[in-house]
């Protein structure tokens, strides 16, 4: 059997603009830089067995808009009202979410369960009849993993395709980018950073001590970055490049240069930023420790479903389909 294990982690940056930093030589939080620089471990470990891709959100860098080009593959959008348009009509039947398409596909083959919040539970995201769990905006991310996700893969074995959303990293902006020492996981995306590293080790772990491991793609995601120490943040009043300002239009920001005051026409585009991973036991050998210098938030989709064999039509490409493009890491991070 080949699992796919897909965890989507909002407003989480997979890399960020070389050389910039926001206390000495600590960049912004990003996991690529961060797993260089050894501070989460766990991270680290799955890219060095795996695949990083430096993955960018071309679309609208909002988590609705993130969360529709991850479950569909495409930048697709509509909506009534400013907010998501879910229902189907003849007029505007909108695009079916991969999960929702790989199930109606084949029944018997394909068993998903998604574990997440308010909206994206919604057809057109990441609805599925197989087992659908939408719990309250923010809900806490450890609970969403030991209360909600790992009893349900405990009981029920024959699971192939699990989207697990992580929403609170999304909430822990406007605040510090780095803190050396502070006990409150949320009071600066660093201190969250390290938290999220201790929930991914309890996954991995869960996942080799049930056996799922070498059937499973572990696939780590996310739909927007965030603003820091740029023009955007300069332009909220910050004073200091240590400050988070979330993902507000416009996207394409520079770097600021906060000692001389002044744009220095570098591109930032922090919110553009987005992660995408693979790891896992099912993992081919000749994929890991690659990396593919560049990808779209829509190839995390067509991934998917070139894992699964399932055809399902989108706008992104499937990374294994570009594996003369990846490079292997001279340096290891």
């Amino acid at each position: 059997m080949v699992r796919v294990f897909l965890l989507v982690i909002d407003q989480m940056a997979g890399h960020w603009a070389e050389g910039v930093n926001v206390v000495d030589d600590i960049p912004p939080v990003n996991v690529w830089d961060y797993a260089r620089l050894g501070f989460i471990s766990n991270f680290r470990k799955l890219i060095e067995e795996g695949i990083f891709c430096f993955a960018w959100n071309m679309g609208v860098c909002d988590t609705p808009h993130g969360m529709k080009y991850l479950a569909t593959g495409r930048y697709y959008w509509t909506s009534r009202g400013g907010w998501p348009y879910y229902p189907r009509t003849e007029d505007e039947p909108g695009p079916m979410g991969l999960f929702e398409f790989s199930q109606h596909y084949d029944p018997d083959r394909v068993h998903p369960a998604c574990f997440t919040t308010d909206h994206w539970i919604a057809p057109g995201y990441f609805y599925t009849a197989g087992y659908p769990m939408a719990l309250s905006a923010y809900h806490p991310d450890d609970e969403v993993w030991h209360r909600f996700a790992k009893p349900y893969l405990n009981k029920h074995e024959n699971w192939n395709l699990v989207y697990v959303y992580f929403p609170v990293m999304d909430s822990v902006s406007l605040c510090p980018s780095y803190q050396k020492a502070n006990p409150h996981v949320k009071s600066s995306k660093h201190s969250y950073m390290l938290h999220l590293d201790s929930l991914l080790s309890d996954i991995v772990d869960f996942l080799k001590l049930k056996g799922f491991w070498n059937d499973t793609f572990l696939i780590i995601a996310s739909d927007h970055g965030y603003h820091a120490a740029c023009t955007v943040a300069h332009n909220m009043s910050v004073k200091t490049p240590n400050w988070c300002c979330d993902h507000p239009a416009p996207y394409d920001c520079e770097v600021w240069d906060f000692d001389l005051d002044r744009s220095t026409k570098r591109y930032s585009g922090g919110p553009r930023r987005t992660l995408f991973m693979i790891s896992g036991g099912a993992l081919d050998e000749e994929f890991k420790g690659k990396i593919l210098k560049h990808c779209e938030i829509i190839d995390v989709a067509a991934t998917i479903s070139d894992i699964l064999d399932v055809p399902y039509k989108c706008e992104g490409t499937s990374i294994f389909k570009r594996k003369n493009e990846m490079e292997l890491r001279i340096n290891h991070v």
